[in-house]
């Protein structure tokens, strides 16, 4: 019995605009696509995004139009829908329905975060969703393709299924080769070398009490990474929310790449000042890598008021020390800031935007541009979590609290957030409080990038070395490591 034919398909975004906007390569389909072969599945990948690309305001019926064409020209037995997040959901939904009619003996999966967080708006009566495919999604779609072979083609409800997370070993890493997208020379490459997440929420693709946080062996990361950079991307992307959630994979992770990596392509992981110490930027360093560095708010009020951290003045000094040291190292550093998150105040924004300013206004020449965003709403907890704790203990009202299935612009309504009763009288998500002081900072902070920074290399080999007291990159300043 050969299993039944699959096809993969990224929705692409209905509201989403630019703001929605993915990479060419998505790593969750690679994954998919790479496990379902290796197991001797005829699978095939379709990405609307790529193929036709996210709708502009008023050319929605457009895209469903060609994307209806497409569909209706596949010759699958399985439609497995990649609704990764909430801004896929109406495009899942509207491109599910036109698969049921143009292909009804068809049975129609769903996988992703939104499908793992909120079940029910899949499978509310009517829907045309036969299977959620909740948590990992190899192994499950593994199993409803041997199911649909083996004569399970019941297509008049929808059923959940949570399959055994994927093994992590050289055996079982994507294949970017095979993927039909792939391309030599594309701007960047992204890969997770992990699955696990920092957050515990219940969006999250390994459930709490699950088996938890794993990683492939540093050595075959290595060879995936390398694999990667033979494809010459502008960059490879290591797209792990926190790089080593387990501080001795990261650290073991981080020694390998310091000795081994020596690609002429940059390497890129983002960590959060939690899960980093002045070791692992030494590691960084030697490795030429680009570091994104989430830091969300340098305002212990906010950070005492969230109850996000357990001491949230030794946060903001953890995580100043670690971008001086990343500086005067000349690590390539994207340090991105997040404003109006729930608990948010005009005095907490203040604070934060003090602390960047204090540290621009020392720095005589940097390798560290700053970014920032509104705080948009996701779901990715229960309500009670994600909407009416944050209500109540802050006063924030989330407008839209369930946006996508809205006919409006996503960007516009996960954004429309009133973050904290003291910013009352403000419209919702408005960015006038933060935004253009910000931008002063950031503005102030660029104007300082040396030469090698603003090409994303490591720099301070030769430049401002006797101003931060740094030859060739090393701090010699007598502080703990």
């Amino acid at each position: 019995m050969s299993p039944a034919r699959v096809l993969i398909v990224f929705p692409a975004s209905l509201y989403g605009r630019a703001w929605a906007a993915g990479p060419r390569v998505k790593p969750e389909l690679v994954s998919l696509l790479t496990h379902l072969r290796r197991h001797e599945v005829e699978a095939g990948v379709l990405d609307l995004e790529v193929e036709i690309g996210n709708p502009g305001a008023g050319d929605e019926q457009e895209f469903l139009r060609r994307a209806e064409e497409l569909l209706a020209a596949a010759d699958a037995e399985v439609f497995a829908f990649d609704c990764w997040t909430s801004l896929q959901y109406s495009a899942t939904i509207a491109l599910a329905e036109i698969v049921r009619r143009r292909h009804p003996p068809a049975v129609i999966a769903v996988a992703g975060y939104h499908p793992t967080s909120r079940p029910a708006d899949f499978s509310y009566s009517g829907s045309p969703v036969n299977w959620l495919l909740e948590g990992e999604a190899e192994n499950a779609l593994l199993q409803v393709a041997l199911a649909v072979a083996g004569g399970d083609t019941d297509v008049t409800g929808c059923r959940a299924i949570e399959g055994a997370p994927l093994e992590h070993t050289l055996a079982d890493a994507p294949d970017y080769h095979a993927y039909p997208y792939v391309g030599e020379g594309l701007d960047t490459l992204g890969i997770y070398l992990s699955r696990g997440c920092p957050y515990h929420v219940t969006a999250c693709l390994l459930r709490p009490g699950g088996s938890g946080w794993h990683a492939y062996p540093p050595a075959a990361a290595l060879t995936m990474l390398d694999d990667l950079a033979a494809l010459n991307p502008g960059v490879v992307e290591v797209l792990d929310p926190t790089f080593g959630y387990d501080n001795g994979w990261r650290i073991a992770m981080l020694a390998k790449l310091a000795e081994t990596y020596r690609r002429a392509v940059p390497l890129s992981i983002t960590a959060r000042p939690d899960a980093l110490t002045r070791n692992d930027l030494d590691k960084i360093y030697s490795a030429s890598m680009r570091l994104r560095f989430d830091v969300e708010t340098l305002s212990p009020t906010l950070l005492s008021r969230r109850e996000i951290v357990a001491s949230p003045d030794r946060y903001v000094e953890h995580a100043l020390d670690l971008l001086g040291y990343a500086n005067a190292k000349g690590v390539p550093t994207s340090v991105g800031m997040v404003f109006n998150q729930p608990g948010e105040t005009v005095e907490t924004a203040a604070q934060t935007i003090a602390v960047l300013r204090d540290f621009a206004q020392a720095v005589p020449n940097t390798s560290i541009r700053l970014r920032a965003e509104s705080w948009a709403y996701f779901p990715f907890g229960e309500p009670v979590a994600d909407i009416d704790a944050p209500a109540s203990r802050f006063g924030t009202v989330i407008m839209h609290p369930e946006w996508w299935k809205e006919p409006v612009p996503s960007e516009a309504a996960a954004k429309a957030v009133l973050a904290s009763t003291e910013l009352g009288g403000r419209q919702p998500g408005d960015e006038s409080y933060w935004r253009p002081r910000f931008a002063e900072v950031a503005q102030m902070l660029e104007s300082k990038l040396t030469a090698e920074a603003r090409r994303g290399y490591r720099s301070h080999e030769s430049v401002g070395s006797a101003a931060t007291g740094v030859p060739n990159g090393w701090w010699i300043e007598g502080r703990w490591h």
